[in-house]
């Protein structure tokens, strides 16, 4: 799963669950609150066997709420984001974390996604074609 589809799916996901809410990604921003998400991270990494590990690191921000209210949207999105991690099955959440607004600045929900990305199969080498130095499987 690349970081368009993620971003894609975590879209779709904000949309289905909170439909009163706005999405916010570009051109004018909405007079009321609003969803702000956005790619905070990516980390790669090769595991062993040619497996590849990404973990992405998606902030979504909850613009123009108050206090109480952004505290309760926490506890939905981390539901939200749960169910989404089922339908899905291609990743799992690792870590979900909330932060306090900052002057100018809305609370922010962060949510670190494992994938795996592509794996490279080694083709199995039979019995008869070992030459010497090759692993069985």
């Amino acid at each position: 799963m690349s970081v368009q589809q993620l971003r894609e799916f975590i879209a779709a996901v904000l949309q289905r669950h909170f439909p009163e809410v706005p999405l916010y990604v570009e051109g004018d921003k909405p007079q009321t609150p609003y969803f702000q998400p956005g790619l905070i991270s990516a980390t790669y990494d090769r595991q062993r066997e040619n497996r590849y590990l990404a973990v992405y690191r998606f902030g979504i921000r909850y613009e123009k709420a108050g206090p109480l209210e952004a505290e309760r949207m926490a506890d939905k999105l981390s539901e939200a984001l749960a169910a989404m991690e089922q339908e899905s099955g291609v990743y799992r959440v690792v870590r979900q974390a909330w932060e306090a607004g900052t002057e100018g600045k809305g609370p922010l929900f962060t949510a670190d996604y494992m994938v795996y990305l592509h794996q490279e199969q080694a083709e199995a080498v039979k019995m008869g074609q070992m030459t010497g130095g090759e692993r069985l499987k």
